[in-house]
Formats: C-alpha cells, sequence, structure tokens
C-alpha cells in the first residue's frame, strides 16, 4: 500500500565480515525470508552471473511490491589468493600479490570478452 513496486535494493552477498564468516560473527540468515516477510519480493541470483543479474533487474517486480535481489557472490572471485579470505576486506597487498590478482583479473577479463564476442 506504500507504491514501492518502484524500488530496488541489491544485497553482495559474501557471507564474509571483517572478522569471519558472518554465521560465525552475526548470523542475518535467513534474509530471504526476512525480507519477504516485510513484504519484499525476492530474488536470488548468482551474483557473478551478468546475465542473471540483468532478468532480475528488468523483469518487472510483482505490482505493489519493492524488490530485493539477493545477489551470492564469493569475496575476491578470480583472485586466488583472495577468494572467501576476510582479512581482505582490509588487507593491503603486497606488490606481488598485487602483480598476481592483476594478472588473473586481466586473464579472465580476456577470457569473458572472448565468451561476449
Amino acid at each position: 500500500h506504500h507504491k514501492l513496486d518502484n524500488l530496488v535494493a541489491i544485497l553482495d552477498h559474501n557471507t564474509l565480515q571483517i572478522t569471519g564468516h558472518t554465521r560465525d560473527v552475526m548470523s542475518n540468515e535467513p534474509l530471504d525470508e526476512k525480507w519477504r516477510a516485510f513484504g519484499w519480493e525476492v530474488r536470488i541470483v548468482d551474483g557473478h552471473d551478468y546475465a542473471a543479474l540483468t532478468a532480475a533487474l528488468t523483469t518487472p517486480p510483482l505490482a505493489g511490491k519493492p524488490l530485493f535481489i539477493l545477489a551470492n557472490t564469493i569475496k575476491g572471485k578470480g583472485v586466488s589468493f583472495m577468494e572467501n579470505v576476510g582479512k581482505w576486506h582490509h588487507g593491503v597487498p603486497s606488490d606481488a600479490e598485487l602483480a598476481t590478482a592483476l594478472e588473473e583479473l586481466t586473464a579472465a577479463e580476456a577470457k569473458f570478452r572472448e565468451a561476449s564476442a
């Protein structure tokens, strides 16, 4: 009744906090059920899948409901030593780590562009 069907919230849900996994530090699950309880339409997507995100954003929400997109992601995805490691909320990579990260991300970008062509 608040006419919020033009409102979209997206959560980058990587399940990590600065001090560890959310389940161990301060669990906030089940997020989807909590948002539904407050009247939101919930869509759960792979946050690394551009097509899934696009579909979630471009499919109209149910009439009269705001939309919550729960984008499940992996913290540091694409960088081997950063994936699912909480310290990268605040850590500073060394020069060697930075070089490795840039190399891995550049290779992933090239692969993505090739697949998209």
